[in-house]
């Protein structure tokens, strides 16, 4: 049976960017089990809206993984793709309110900006968001110049070129199907079409993304981890067919708001009354269906151009693998009128969905050893801005693995 120290379960972009942390200090004996065939991100890492967000949606009280992780992946991020070539734009984004109920909550989203240090964030009445962003109208808005925009699968590609080049060994085609527990670490088998191996790993990181909470039950089967797939689905409009939309590269956002947990809609409530709800169980915070540039792909070139994603939903009841599109472009329309009023039915069409790895019971990252098998560390419930904060998360696994001082997931809290 061959033995390695590590084995990654999962080659999206939190598992490459893991293995590409952790290869200088195992080099030649980390291996990446990966069950799709190739390396790109083909779940929750590539079907997103490719936002780098600035971190300024995180309670550091309620989600302090993810307000540190976002605002330091932001940083990592922006370094990394101007390193290597990977595509990005610096665009910034505007969150509106549009009357004085929203006003409540885009303050809370201005003191979490404040709270986990966001850089640059400004508030704006609604005449100086129509200088920036003339066909957005706004009562409020908040001007966040740290969001941005990659374009995810070059990304991950980049991840695994680093990480193979320093020795990590990629082993697609492969799903982990059973785990057993040995003294100085687990067997692990891993089956592909051509038949099941296994091999014995010092270490294990389940970044498994939707199948993290299974994967987790194979160390653990009494284990409390359940992933709530959502479906989110986009469509898109190109500024070109309506010459009177005038739209810069800017996101722009409505304020973050509940979503009722049995229907899947927004509800219209004061935000105190929101957060009870939320408290409760009732309904789950969300940023809302936005719009975000994208990049166009011109022969090897990638630029921001004319194409405008707008989404995702929220549809929640669906299977890991449900990404059959349930709305249509009238939904849309009806999810950005009140603060992009110019847009018509006709400007859209269907894009694309993606299944989001929702925890339940949690609105945080969940990064922690098993409580049986410190050598065994899961990540769970890595949504949103899990792809923004991905290197961040790598070098927090890292100092976790190898035993070095520095943030921890229980410093953070």
């Amino acid at each position: 049976m061959d033995r390695v120290s590590i084995v990654i379960i999962g080659g999206g972009v939190v598992g490459c960017a893991v293995a590409r942390e952790l290869a200088p200090f195992a080099s030649g004996d980390i291996v990446l089990v990966e069950r799709n065939p190739k390396i790109m991100g083909d779940n929750q890492s590539s079907r997103n809206s490719g936002v780098i967000h600035a971190g300024v949606y995180y309670d550091r009280t309620k989600e302090p993984l993810k307000a540190a992780l976002c605002v330091e992946g932001n940083r990592l991020l922006y370094d990394f793709c101007e390193e290597n070539g990977v595509p990005y734009r610096r665009t910034g984004k505007l969150v509106v309110a549009v009357d004085e109920l929203e006003a409540d909550y885009l303050d809370e989203v201005r003191a979490d900006a404040a709270a986990n240090g966001v850089p640059g964030v400004a508030e704006l009445d609604g005449r100086g968001a129509a200088r920036l962003e003339p066909s957005v109208r706004a009562f409020k808005a908040l001007s966040v110049p740290t969001t941005g925009l990659v374009e995810p699968t070059r990304f991950v590609a980049a991840l695994q070129r680093q990480a193979e080049a320093r020795g990590v060994v990629f082993l697609t085609g492969n799903e982990v199907v059973a785990v057993t527990p040995r003294k100085h670490g687990f067997e692990i088998s891993a089956r592909s079409r051509d038949g099941t191996e296994a091999f014995a790993a010092e270490f294990v990181v389940n970044a498994a993304g939707l199948y993290s909470d299974e994967v987790a039950r194979l160390v653990d089967p009494a284990g409390p981890y359940r992933i709530g797939p959502i479906r989110g689905e986009w469509a898109r409009f190109t500024k070109g067919r309506r010459p009177d939309i005038d739209l810069g590269e800017r996101s722009i956002y409505p304020v973050p708001y509940g979503i009722d947990n049995a229907t899947g809609e927004r509800v219209r409530i004061p935000y105190a009354e929101c957060e009870r709800l939320a408290r409760s169980g009732r309904v789950t915070k969300s940023i809302g269906i936005h719009l975000s540039p994208t990049f166009d792909l011109r022969g090897d070139d990638f630029s921001v151009g004319r194409t405008v994603i707008v989404g995702p939903t929220y549809v929640v009841g669906v299977g890991k693998e449900d990404y059959a599109a349930a709305h249509h472009e009238p939904y849309y329309l009806d999810k950005v009128r009140s603060f992009f009023p110019g847009l018509r039915a006709g400007d859209l069409e269907l894009h694309t969905t993606g299944i989001r790895a929702k925890l339940q019971g949690c609105s945080d990252f969940v990064i922690a050893r098993d409580a049986s098998y410190p050598n065994w560390v899961n990540l769970v419930g890595i949504d949103s801005p899990g792809l923004t904060a991905s290197l961040a998360i790598a070098r927090l696994i890292k100092d976790m693995i190898l035993g070095r001082p520095g943030v921890t997931p229980d410093t953070l809290r």
